[in-house]
């Protein structure tokens, strides 16, 4: 059995892009020459891709690192390099994905979903590219774009139908192993279950998943108790339950723990998450079985039932009311099904879906200026790629490099972004005077 696990940090690199090379073709019988150096091939993307077969994050407490491959380095008589392959890394259906800030970047929700979180550099271009009337013999080549690794988070929310929700202890791991096959860890005391449990519940039929929540406490939505880990499980589930410990009832104000047990469980979720407090619930006391004055639980679920809300008593270690139970769960997620169906008749999802981060052409095109005391360090994402494919010893090389940035208008840009002809502009490795 797999050891869960529903978060972790990874570092994906995309493959750096292969290098351009210069080289000559001669014809001897002609006396001439001509530029043949092929291009560099491009470097492999890392593709996060939601995939059935993986149930956990656990593969990646030990393994954290993810390169794609490089591109090849371009050939003689225009030969191109081969492009580096993709890396696809799989993670769980309902895997949520987000940068080192913690913004979610893309939410994985069905099999098939994927996402490129690194684009693999492009391939330097060799010197027969460069061919032109001005530039008949090319000497120059461009090295691969060199692309940086980075940290990104990965959070598992389960997909369940109903996600059982309690105070540590109040029977919800004996409950789904009562109404499943679900078999999770047992004993008569708190924090028993520290990771979610699915069960598989079968009724008319037809089949629909519980998640067990482990036990939350008051403050779980600031994370005490590791709460904000447990509460991410019930923002996809249809339906809560809200499991009370109906033994409560036998301690003096048992009723009113009991109450006060309920409204904080629903303070706590609305805490975290607005939309889940809107959720469709079921308030169910357990342990029943140990309540001898059954008058005092009947004028209990009275007293609940005011906000209109049914309540059911059950007991998972007799298995009474559970019928019952099960029966209303089983309506409640039919219901929910039903709505959902409608909702997506208009975007019908299909089984396969690339997404992309998006942004990267506005920061090619976002120009940031930062004094220094050598001058003005100019960032930009296109400026900075266009220097480092540049092989600056050669001269031939950076003029066709000026001649690029000329051609753009980046020193008119430069220019109304207030730095004065002159000045000295720093971009990558590349340094110049701001002149016409």
């Amino acid at each position: 059995m797999a050891v869960f696990l529903d978060e972790a940090k990874i570092n994906v690199k995309a493959g750096n892009g292969g290098n351009g090379i210069a080289t000559f073709f001669n014809l001897k019988a002609r006396g001439k020459k001509s530029a043949s150096g092929g291009s560099g091939g491009k470097g492999g993307d890392v593709v996060i891709s939601a995939s059935g077969n993986v149930a956990t994050l656990y593969g990646f407490k030990k393994k954290v690192h993810f390169r794609a491959e490089n591109g090849q380095t371009g050939g003689n008589n225009n030969k191109a390099g081969g492009d580096g392959a993709d890396l696809v890394v799989a993670v769980p259906v309902g895997t949520i994905v987000k940068d080192h800030k913690n913004k979610l970047l893309v939410d994985l929700s069905f099999e098939g979903d994927e996402l490129i979180i690194a684009r693999g550099g492009i391939g330097g271009r060799g010197n027969a590219s460069f061919i032109s009337q001005a530039r008949r013999f090319p000497s120059f080549c461009e090295k691969g774009e060199i692309v940086e690794g980075y940290w990104i988070n990965l959070e598992l929310r389960l997909l369940a139908d109903v996600a059982l929700v309690g105070f540590p202890n109040a029977g919800k791991s004996t409950m789904i192993s009562r109404i499943s096959a679900a078999r999770p860890k047992i004993a008569d005391y708190p924090f028993t279950t520290l990771a979610p449990h699915l069960g598989v519940v079968t009724f008319d039929e037809e089949d629909f998943v519980v998640a067990d929540i482990p036990g939350l406490i008051e403050g779980a939505h600031e994370g005490i108790g590791l709460g904000q880990r447990f509460l991410r499980h019930i923002t996809r589930t249809a339906v809560l339950v809200m499991v009370l410990d109906g033994q409560r009832l036998l301690e003096n104000n048992g009723k009113k723990q009991l109450l006060k047990s309920y409204y904080i469980l629903r303070r706590e979720i609305k805490m975290y998450d607005e939309e889940a407090y809107k959720k469709d619930f079921i308030i169910v006391i357990n342990k029943i079985d140990l309540i001898s004055d059954r008058y005092v639980l009947e004028k209990t679920v009275k007293d609940m039932s005011k906000d209109k809300k049914k309540i059911l008593s059950i007991s998972a270690v007799t298995g009474e009311g559970i019928r019952d139970f099960i029966a209303d769960l089983y309506q409640k997620v039919k219901e929910s099904k039903k709505n959902e169906q409608s909702k997506e008749t208009d975007k019908k999802r299909k089984m396969e879906k690339i997404y992309t981060i998006p942004g990267e052409e506005i920061e090619k095109r976002r120009i940031e200026i930062e004094k220094t005391h050598e001058g003005y360090r100019i960032k930009n994402s296109q400026l900075e790629r266009f220097v480092a494919m540049t092989d600056l010893e050669n001269e031939e090389a950076l003029d066709y490099l000026m001649h690029r940035l000329k051609k753009m208008k980046v020193g008119d840009k430069l220019k109304e972004l207030g730095i004065d002809e002159g000045s000295t502009v720093i971009i990558g490795k590349l340094v110049f005077d701001l002149i016409d």
